[in-house]
């Protein structure tokens, strides 16, 4: 527990990867419209790269990231936090079991993205820019199919393999390359005729940057969630109404 001076009202499980944790920090201090550095919201950031691979666990049927993330929440938690936030899409497949030991509510991702899509489309189908762990944990998948809206992702391995390459190209700080291979997952999302995207992978958006097609409409899952974030740490009563 630390001192009523230090408590972080906002605590952060980052480091997956460190570049995506700094573009989150990034997008949290840009969505508070603050007048002086007090009016920011204070945080931990828990950056922790050591905790192993999300996708892969996941495509292969096992847990060994949970542990970390779980010790990582409880570390949080033990900080008196209020929310928590994950800056990795593929580590919400263990949504349920880290928010049922978690004192301090932790924001959902996908749920994020997603209110930030329909605040903004009305269309019925969407593509799903994601890791293959996370596409195949299906959350999004399920989310959207609750909001009326279809994952329909280009068909054929070009557009995924493109995906994985600028999602790697991040992590090794390639980011040129990052960009193009961006630049073609998109391309074939407007070959295929869709008109939005969830970038669902946190390395996505720095892949992104100035890469977006005219006319697509493309939704920041980090950005939906640094917004959520912020939304709900100003304005105590609609995190109430959300709990209700």
């Amino acid at each position: 527990m630390t001192g009523r001076l230090l408590r972080p009202r906002l605590g952060v499980v980052g480091g997956l990867g460190p570049r995506a944790t700094a573009d989150f920090y990034r997008k949290t201090i840009d969505a508070v419209p603050a007048e002086n550095d007090a009016d920011h919201i204070s945080m931990a950031i828990l950056s922790v790269p050591q905790i192993p691979d999300r996708s892969g666990a996941v495509r292969e049927g096992n847990d060994k990231p949970l542990p970390w993330l779980i010790e990582a929440v409880e570390m949080l938690n033990s900080l008196d936090v209020e929310i928590i936030a994950i800056a990795c899409n593929t580590a919400h497949h263990w949504y349920d079991a880290l928010s049922e030991g978690s004192r301090a509510e932790i924001i959902h991702i996908a749920d994020a993205a997603i209110d930030a899509l329909l605040r903004q489309y009305r269309g019925n189908k969407a593509a799903v820019m994601a890791t293959r762990g996370t596409l195949h944990s299906g959350f999004y998948q399920q989310r959207l199919q609750e909001a009326g809206i279809a994952c329909r992702n280009p068909i054929g391995p070009a557009f995924q393999d493109a995906v994985d390459d600028a999602i790697r190209q991040v992590k090794l700080g390639n980011l040129e390359q990052a960009k193009l291979a961006c630049a073609a997952a998109f391309e074939h999302c407007r070959e295929d005729g869709l008109e939005a995207a969830i970038l669902a992978c946190t390395e996505l958006p720095i892949a992104a940057e100035d890469m977006v097609p005219e006319g697509m409409l493309v939704i920041d899952a980090s950005r939906a969630l640094a917004l959520t974030c912020v939304q709900r740490l100003r304005n105590p009563d609609r995190r109430r109404n959300a709990a209700m």
